[in-house]
């Protein structure tokens, strides 16, 4: 370009700068998304640009604001300024070499105070109130410090600055961003996937393994992408412009496409369950474009059928035989036979009542994030040498499932032998459980005359979350306290105050109940010398985890045995669900239903009772009723106020014929997951993550889930979703409670 020739007008500079972000934005969503995306990565590219467009307003803030900024005019004036005097010269200079430095301290620092606070207090508005106060006077401290080391440094740099080449500010700035980065790679190499380990430890945790930076990352390459953009088309008559309609042309055809075919592209599922703007900015649009206000829309895959009328729509409960599809599957649903357990021979109930203690006891223990396969059940590694024992002399479910696929949308139901939408609850992750609507397992022993007693090591075990109804001593000791959270081992602590509750004769002088919930194997993973690793890869120190938990439950078994009431005990141990390690291309648990997430342990151990493998799968929907009848109590009738939705399995423990029946899985919306739920009709298994185009898997097949028959087996499909839908027209839905800010 001539020297002579004008400097791009400000009009031109904003314009190529919004042109730029817009296109820069679209290009690195696409690709990000395709990346991403093991399944139709051209499909998952038009989707993810269009649902990631909203982002270019972050990006154009940034690159218009410097665009217009940062004119020849201006930046001769800018260089002028700094060179006004020696003194100011000196002074930026030290704040280009200092200031990023500071900058990566504060936010370490920040993170690190962050995982201190957010374990030291329970509640949620204490522990945000002292994280602003300590941020507060945490800033005004780093601030402080930076400008005395910045006029220090000041002092020492050459007398005039503006006669050396080398130190020049771009060089300044260049060098102190190098020395934050070296800054964040040793907060990086030092902390630990916690948080800690030092000044700088706040950094440890980009470690973790399931942290996806990819939405950062994005956002980073497009500011970079739009600035290239921006500053080759700005200097061109014409160009700026072009760019802008370019732009705006591809967000409106990946719009489009978004807004009318989102689900016919397999990556639409995948993009519906990952957590980032996509699914932000799609749960977004259907709200917006939701013109009944029955919570889908006819538009982005929302699957309305009539978003006109509002009792119709994907997730709707379709009333059997009426003639209209309430739930928009193309057919209404067929009438509801509800199966009915019918009763034992009369030769097995007597053999039951001779056999079950008249005052049988509970020892009941539940473990957190505890997957099906232990040794007993496949496992190479022992790795459970405790319950393998167990599960030799008991009644062993071997394809058991949990209701839901995190704690607490799995325990309480537990409690209650209810579904999780069934259950009177709050709507926050941690859901609460209030006393109205729900009669607990412990409530009804209780009211039957026994003592009651709960060991648990977890903050949402306090009594105030209300999974604790009914149960007289509460002991939540081993609990720990301060940044330590779940990062410290607690199941041995466990044992020792269930050991207390077994050792106390008022406690055990009568009927108990004694509910230990064993917590170690939930992430975070903690070493133990004890226990050799197995591996050092997420999954062997998992299973080191469960190894050492394992211990702590034969510690509470062997007391147990000893005891003079142990032949008149009933020992039940399971857990609320399953754990990722990558299956699905997720980790921990929550979000999704698949088979990791949800098939648990399941062991029913009853004194005299020969031992029993049951592979027909069953549910945690029948655990109540077959400990309330292995109790010898009343199961609630299926319409009584206090119903249970399950059936008791005793019989079926003592021999006679494990009918099949559809298990169901129940997981609500909440503040970090979407609706899913799933059914097992024996081999099939139904997943609904999207309520317009569920996916059928063959699990005597395909026990990974890994080939979706919804489409080459459409008859399946269609036999299976109308069974599914007869389950959940049999459903007593009840609606959650809203919090403020969702719950604790």
């Amino acid at each position: 370009m001539p020297t002579d020739a004008p400097a791009p007008s400000l009009p031109r500079r904003a314009i190529a700068a919004l042109g730029a972000s817009l296109l820069a934005t679209l290009l690195c969503a696409a690709l990000a998304g395709a990346a991403r995306t093991p399944v139709d990565r051209a499909g998952a590219a038009v989707r993810e640009a269009a649902l990631q467009s909203p982002s270019a307003v972050a990006v154009a803030a940034v690159v218009v604001f410097f665009a217009v900024l940062l004119s020849e005019a201006r930046l001769a004036r800018l260089r002028a300024w700094h060179d006004d005097s020696a003194g100011r010269a000196r002074w930026l200079l030290a704040l280009g070499l200092l200031a990023p430095a500071f900058v990566a301290l504060w936010v370490g620092l920040v993170a690190r105070a962050g995982a201190f606070f957010i374990t030291a207090f329970h509640h949620v508005g204490l522990a945000a109130f002292a994280q602003s106060v300590a941020l507060l006077a945490l800033t005004m401290a780093l601030v402080a410090c930076a400008w005395v080391a910045v006029s220090a440094l000041a002092r020492r740099l050459p007398e005039d600055p503006r006669t050396t080449g080398w130190l020049r500010p771009s060089r300044a700035w260049a060098s102190g961003a190098l020395v934050a980065l070296a800054l964040v790679a040793v907060g990086v190499l030092t902390g630990d996937i916690h948080g800690r380990g030092g000044v700088l430890g706040g950094y440890g945790v980009l470690k973790k393994p399931e942290l996806d930076l990819s939405p950062v990352l994005t956002l980073m390459g497009s500011v970079f992408a739009a600035g290239l953009i921006t500053w080759a088309s700005i200097r061109t008559r014409g160009l700026s412009a072009l760019t802008l309609a370019l732009g705006a042309l591809v967000a409106g055809a990946t719009l489009r496409e978004t807004a009318l075919r989102f689900e016919r592209s397999p990556a639409g599922s995948v993009i519906e369950g990952r957590a980032g703007v996509a699914r932000v900015v799609l749960r977004a649009l259907r709200k917006r474009t939701d013109r009944d206000r029955d919570g889908a829309s006819a538009m982005f895959g929302g699957g309305d059928c009539d978003d006109r009328d509002a009792r119709r729509f994907p997730d709707a409960r379709d009333i059997a035989g009426n003639g209209i599809d309430e739930d928009c599957s193309g057919a209404d649903a067929p009438r509801v036979v509800r199966q009915v357990a019918a009763p034992p021979p009369p030769s097995l109930a007597e053999r039951i009542r001779r056999t079950l203690p008249a005052d049988a006891n509970l020892v009941f223990v539940t473990v957190d994030t505890l997957r099906w396969d232990l040794h007993y059940a496949g496992n190479p590694r022992d790795l459970s040498p405790n319950l393998d024992r167990l599960a030799a002399r008991s009644v062993v479910f071997d394809r058991a499932y949990a209701m839901s696929s995190y704690t607490g949308r799995s325990i309480g139901p537990i409690m209650a032998g209810r579904y999780p939408t069934e259950c009177a609850r709050d709507d926050g992750h941690f859901v609460r459980y209030p006393d109205r609507g729900n009669t607990f397992l412990a409530e009804r022993v209780r009211a039957a005359g026994f003592h009651t007693g709960a060991v648990a090591s977890h903050f949402y075990f306090h009594p105030r979350f209300g999974l604790f109804q009914g149960v007289e001593r509460i002991d939540t000791s081993p609990t720990p306290g301060g940044e330590a959270g779940e990062s410290v081992s607690t199941d041995a602590a466990v044992t020792d105050r269930a050991l207390r509750m077994l050792n106390d004769e008022a406690f055990t002088s009568g009927r108990f109940m004694l509910w230990a919930h064993y917590f170690d194997p939930h992430k975070q993973y903690v070493a133990h010398p004890e226990i050799p690793a197995f591996s050092r890869t997420e999954r062997g120190k998992y299973d080191a985890e469960v190894a050492w938990t394992d211990r702590q439950i034969g510690r509470l078994l062997d007391a147990l045995a000893s005891k003079p009431f142990a032949n008149r005990t009933i020992v039940v141990v399971t857990a609320d669900h399953g754990e990722a390690f990558g299956e699905h291309g997720m980790s921990w648990h929550g979000i999704e239903l698949w088979e990791e997430l949800v098939r648990v342990p399941w062991i029913i151990h009853v004194p005299s009772l020969e031992a029993r493998r049951i592979a027909t799968p069953r549910g945690h929907i029948d655990l109540l009723p077959t400990v309330l009848e292995l109790l010898s109590m009343r199961v609630p009738a299926a319409d009584a106020e206090d119903f249970v939705s399950g059936q008791s399995l005793v019989a079926e423990m003592f021999g006679a014929p494990a009918t099949a029946r559809p298990v169901y899985c129940d997981l609500p919306e909440g503040p970090f997951n979407g609706t899913r739920r799933a059914m097992i009709d024996w081999p099939y298994k139904l997943l609904v993550r999207n309520a317009r185009r569920p996916e059928l898997f063959d699990l005597s097949t395909d026990p990974l889930e890994r080939s979706d028959l919804s489409q080459s087996q459409p008859e399946a499909l269609s036999r299976v979703r109308a069974r599914y839908e007869q389950v959940r027209a049999g459903l007593r839905d009840v609606r959650q409670i809203e919090t403020q800010g969702g719950g604790s």
